[in-house]
């Protein structure tokens, strides 16, 4: 029978299932998405993307695993081209330029960007490299990034750089030197910001002051998202909130439906959380490094959606995994939860690779 080359194809079924079984609070998320945005424009457009997402998850599964690692740094470049890219040919959607339009296909690069640095820094991380170059390796897509500008994932990159630490070597002399320029920077920032802001207009153009306008008003609570969303939990009344389909969504099917729908959230991201943590050991390795990264990236962006929804954090645009629409974050997503079912089920894959070595070898 013939196989294709960059795939693994694993002979124990039994150990596979059990890496999928991660696949189940995913698809019920999903089916309670699609529930609630059956009467809306989204609905046809979402269904396509898990459709689309799922595909891409078998597929990235079964990837064989040097494969993927090999080409990290090629992935990583690819996606610096894609943001400075969307710089200067993106289009401007609510005050920020960070899709590329391709006939009716829209591009997030940061997206793209998230997933790349996360292959490329756990593959750096498990070969030894040094915590200041993998820094570097951040900052140059959250420059790119912040002149978008995209708020939220900029954060995303620093939790995977942090998360590296967990497996890394570092120098005190390097994480002081780091700590004392990023201090610096914000110091330098805030000067400029009281005593000439058109230096930064100038630098940065009008729109910083947008994200710092968006952080004043969650300080004032005077913000109609939060307001709605609060009162649309806390009273259980359906209410008008802008973006009741992607970032508020949480409080939109609370609202709608009833309390049990909110447990049964929480179990299904509880399941997620548990699979990481459970297939996470402290020795370095690919499948730990990765699956702790994850994990972090996964509880930051759960629990800080349904805190912005609360208005117990400003809103930077950070949508609900698995839940809240669009085609980018979903597809990412699925990306990632088919690299982890890769690595997590790597005593297969590794088994298939000598297999596969051998038969080379003959």
């Amino acid at each position: 029978m013939y196989k294709l080359p960059f795939f693994a194809y694993p002979n124990n079924m039994k150990k596979l299932i059990k890496t999928y079984y991660i696949l189940i609070p995913i698809l019920i998320l999903n089916s309670i998405s699609l529930l609630y945005l059956k009467e809306t424009e989204y609905f046809t457009k979402q269904l396509l993307f898990y459709g689309l997402s799922f595909l891409i998850l078998i597929i990235v599964s079964l990837i064989k695993k040097k494969e993927l690692l090999k080409y990290s740094k090629y992935f990583y470049l690819i996606s610096l081209f894609l943001l400075l890219l969307v710089l200067i040919i993106g289009r401007e959607v609510k005050g920020a330029k960070a899709w590329l339009h391709i006939y009716n296909i829209s591009i997030q690069p940061s997206e793209i960007a998230k997933v790349a640095l996360l292959i490329y820094l756990t593959d750096l991380t498990n070969k030894g490299s040094s915590f200041f170059k993998k820094f570097i390796l951040v900052l140059i897509p959250s420059i790119l990034t912040f002149l978008e500008p995209d708020t939220g994932a900029i954060i995303f990159y620093f939790i995977i750089l942090l998360s590296t630490l967990k497996y890394s070597k570092i120098k005190k002399k390097i994480a002081i030197s780091i700590t004392i320029f990023i201090f610096l920077i914000g110091i330098f920032h805030i000067v400029l910001f009281i005593s000439n802001k058109q230096v930064l207009i100038d630098i940065y153009g009008s729109k910083l002051f947008y994200r710092i306008d968006r952080i004043i008003s969650f300080k004032n609570k005077d913000n109609m998202q939060t307001i709605n969303s609060q009162i649309a939990i806390g009273a259980n009344k359906l209410l008008y909130i802008p973006e009741n389909h992607n970032d508020f969504i949480f409080a939109s099917i609370i609202s709608k439906y009833n309390s049990c729908i909110f447990i049964l959230l929480l179990l299904c991201y509880l399941s997620l959380f548990l699979y990481f943590i459970k297939n996470t050991e402290k020795k370095r390795s690919i499948k730990n490094i990765y699956n702790f990264i994850l994990l972090n990236l996964l509880l930051f962006q759960v629990f800080y959606n349904i805190f912005m929804n609360l208005s117990l954090v400003p809103i930077i645009g950070i949508p609900l995994p698995f839940l809240s629409y669009g085609g980018s974050s979903t597809i990412t997503l699925y990306f990632l939860i088919g690299l982890a079912i890769n690595f997590n089920s790597n005593k297969v894959l590794d088994k298939d690779h000598m297999a596969d070595m051998a038969l080379d070898l003959d």
